[in-house]
Formats: structure tokens, sequence, C-alpha cells
């Protein structure tokens, strides 16, 4: 599975849980199918970042589209919760692909390892999507898949262990970012939210290394233009 496959798997999940937002109502089967796109999301952010050329030109690509995006994101989300207060998914990955660069080239471990926790505080405190699990996510992607990008049967194998030790810690932050909806919500509802979420681990273990299509921008355009679109069409449902 390549790149560009995983890539439109995330960003037809999203639509679906983004338009199921629009037209039918929050926690409905879409939402709970649109789970699977940001942990795509977040592992496309660790496989450009291994491919990068300049990450300083790879962050302020990540930043500037987070700009264009709030917009159509806080008039989205507005439409949801009432409140423009949240940060896009952009800026999520914005923030991650600092931690994983600050862990992977700061030859002081820990240091790294402290600007990646403030780096999780900081998350929550401006309120990005999905926070603080957010940038716990793609630390753990780029720890356990950092050049491990192939699934052929010897290679994975060779790093089952690997694999399953992923497995277990993915799950469990899964399970820790859901676990305060059980009470609040049905329980079979946020183990659909915890098990929707952990299930994109089945796209990373087939990607194939390969790149596919080169059509990046059309997926940084994406975002913002849908959730234009989605919020342009709920205007003209309540007109």
């Amino acid at each position: 599975m390549s790149s560009f496959v995983i890539k439109l798997i995330a960003i037809i999940t999203m639509l679906c849980d983004h338009s199921s937002d629009t037209f039918i109502g929050h926690l409905s089967f879409f939402n709970i199918i649109g789970r699977i796109a940001f942990p795509l999301f977040c592992f496309q952010l660790v496989i450009g970042y291994n491919h990068t050329k300049d990450v300083k030109k790879y962050l302020i690509r990540l930043i500037i589209f987070a700009f264009i995006s709030q917009i159509p994101f806080g008039l989205f989300m507005y439409n949801f919760i009432g409140s423009f207060n949240m940060l896009n998914i952009f800026f999520t990955l914005s923030l991650g692909l600092i931690a994983i660069y600050a862990l992977d080239k700061f030859p002081n471990k820990i240091i790294a390892i402290i600007l990646d926790i403030a780096i999780m505080f900081f998350a929550e405190f401006i309120k990005v999507d999905y926070g603080w699990f957010g940038i716990v996510l793609i630390l753990c992607i780029f720890i356990f898949y950092k050049d491990k990008y192939t699934c052929k049967s010897r290679e994975f194998l060779s790093n089952i262990k690997n694999n399953i030790l992923f497995a277990i810690i993915f799950f469990t932050l899964c399970f820790i970012k859901y676990y305060s909806y059980f009470g609040l919500l049905s329980n079979y509802i946020v183990w659909a939210e915890i098990l929707g979420t952990f299930f994109p681990i089945i796209f990373m273990l087939l990607y194939n290394g390969k790149k596919g299509p080169n059509i990046k921008y059309f997926f940084y355009f994406f975002y913002p233009a849908h959730l234009l679109i989605l919020v342009l069409f709920k205007i003209l449902l309540l007109t």
C-alpha cells in the first residue's frame, strides 16, 4: 500500500466524519469511520519527515496551511460545538513535527524529552485538535517505525516484536484518550471510538514504502476546501 493510497483513505474517512457532523449529527456510524483519519495523517507526517530534504520548509508549509485552514475550521467547529477556540489539525502536525525533530536531532535526549513534554502541554494549552494525544501518537509512530516502512513478509517477521509492542502502546493511548467518555456515552459508542482510532494500524503495517502519484498539494488544499464547502452547505440548509 503506497503513501498515496494511505492519504486517500485518510481524506475519505475524514470527509465521512465531517460530513456526518454537517448533515447527520455527531456520533453516527460515519463519525466512527472518521476516527481512522487522524492516525493516518500522523503516520504520513512521520513518513514525510523521514523523506524530506528540508525539515524547515516542511514545517513552514504546515504552518502556512494551518493559518489558511483556521477560518474554515473555526466556522465548521462553531457549527458543531459552538466555539472558535480549537486550532486545526495542521497546528497539531506542526507541533508533532517539532517534537520528532527534537527527539531525532537533539544530542541530549533528556532535553529532547523535556521539550517534547512541554510541547504536549502546549498543545493542550492552545487547544489544538487531538491535543496531547496527537503529539504522543506522532512520537510513538516515529520511535517504532523510523526507517521501517516496508512490510514484506521477511521484514515484517523480523520486526514482529516491535510491531506488537507498538500495537499495545497505540491501543493503550486510544483507550486513555476516550476513557473519560465511559459513563457519559454508551459503552458501545466509546468502544467504537477506541477501536476506530486503533484500526488504522492495519494500513500502517501494509505500507510498502512507495510514494505513489505525486499530488501532495491536493491533500494540503483539500483540508480547508472541504471544510469551507461543508460550512456553506450548512448555511444553505439553515436558510
